[in-house]
């Protein structure tokens, strides 16, 4: 489901990160599926490498922070720095993340050893998660390293916006729990090469809010249509088909929940069934903003359960105290836990956002040095009850 450093060259290797951002305003440029483009990434994430966004409208939750007033988005949102041509194409042999769950619908039907896949979202648990099973995945912006995600030790699973795992010591605990994300067009060679190994991860997350190209600088520039994508998923669909795949694949998460995009998409690549899950980025000054964002969300795609990729307090300008963010952060999981369509809410952020992001900059866990924030005790507390 839908924050200053320079961005570097897209040549360079980084590592994606979540923010909010503005929603898309048009002025669309087709993606050659081939090479260079790469889906925006979107509302919720700084990149790597960074510079600054504004968050999409996500709909009205009747405060005058979001969409439903009228009220123009706040300008912040992290940035997204394309990993590069090499830094997915390495170290594809994956560690691969242990198994989590079973999704309860068919899903990809190439998948036909349902032994592999684990118990559900009631059986499965960190130490400590208590009653929230699954439910607890972090979401890591750029100038993460990988140890850090040793520090939370309630969630049950981590993501960044590439292929394979960022910089830094990665614990078995952490190389176990990471889900990689195919988030750019041009990621889909090394995306076939990984869940056709030996060793395929369970789950792989795919385009990165392919509508929004965050301040114009994120390929696709400005983004990426419905049929750019279901052309650039096909090569990875194909070998699917062709060779099989224990692989599980998310469908793209957009950065404005509320538009068409995906409905497009499903009906340009008749694709539906490949995806075994939905997934949803959403950011409001409060709760009820993102209950509302995922429950109209549902009443449209509600064949399959849902992933909440990106959620935090947004459009809010800093506002949101520490308590205020801690008690949205519980009021989102118990929603969730209690909703029986929810498998997977990633907090954004598991690391401070350092571009100057003022949209979600109470929301992280750890700070710039990877020591404990205010959040990270609430979060590790927390038991989506």
């Amino acid at each position: 489901m839908r924050s200053v450093l320079h961005i570097l060259v897209f040549a360079l290797s980084v590592s994606a990160a979540c923010v909010k951002r503005q929603k898309p305003k048009g002025n669309e440029t087709s993606l050659d599926s081939g090479n260079d483009g790469a889906p925006s990434s979107g509302p919720g994430r700084q990149l790597l490498e960074t510079t600054d966004a504004t968050t999409p409208d996500n709909g009205g939750d009747g405060d005058g922070a979001d969409g439903g007033s009228g009220s123009p988005p706040s300008s912040s949102e992290g940035t997204e720095t394309p990993p590069s041509d090499n830094s997915a194409g390495t170290g594809l042999s994956f560690n691969g993340p242990k198994k989590i769950q079973a999704v309860s619908t068919p899903g990809n039907s190439i998948v036909d050893d349902a032994s592999d896949q684990t118990a559900d979202n009631a059986t499965i648990s960190a130490p400590g998660a208590g009653n929230c099973g699954a439910l607890k995945g972090v979401c890591f912006n750029g100038g993460m390293k990988a140890e850090m995600y040793d520090q939370i030790t309630t969630a049950t699973t981590w993501t960044t916006f590439q292929l394979t795992i960022p910089e830094g010591g990665a614990s078995p605990r952490t190389a176990g729990d990471f889900i990689p994300m195919m988030a750019f067009a041009r990621d889909v060679g090394d995306a076939i090469k990984m869940v056709t190994s030996d060793n395929p991860p369970e789950w792989l997350l795919t385009f990165n809010e392919p509508d929004f190209s965050y301040q114009g600088v994120t390929p696709p520039t400005p983004r990426m249509d419905p049929e750019d994508a279901a052309a650039a998923i096909l090569p990875l669909r194909s070998i699917v088909a062709e060779r099989g795949t224990k692989t599980r694949f998310v469908a793209p998460a957009t950065a404005d929940s509320s538009g068409n995009w995906q409905e497009l998409f499903f009906a340009e690549c008749d694709c539906r069934d490949f995806f075994s899950a939905y997934n949803v980025h959403s950011y409001h000054r409060t709760a009820d903003g993102i209950i509302n964002d995922v429950n109209r969300f549902r009443s449209k795609h509600n064949d399959k359960p849902l992933w909440i990729t990106e959620v935090a307090p947004g459009n809010a300008d800093c506002t949101v105290g520490w308590d205020e963010a801690g008690k949205f952060m519980k009021d989102i999981y118990k929603f969730s836990k209690d909703s029986g369509f929810v498998d997977r809410v990633y907090w954004n952020s598991g690391n401070a956002i350092t571009n100057g992001d003022t949209n979600i900059c109470n929301s992280w866990l750890m700070d710039p040095e990877g020591k404990p924030g205010p959040l990270l005790d609430m979060y590790e507390k927390m038991d989506c009850t």
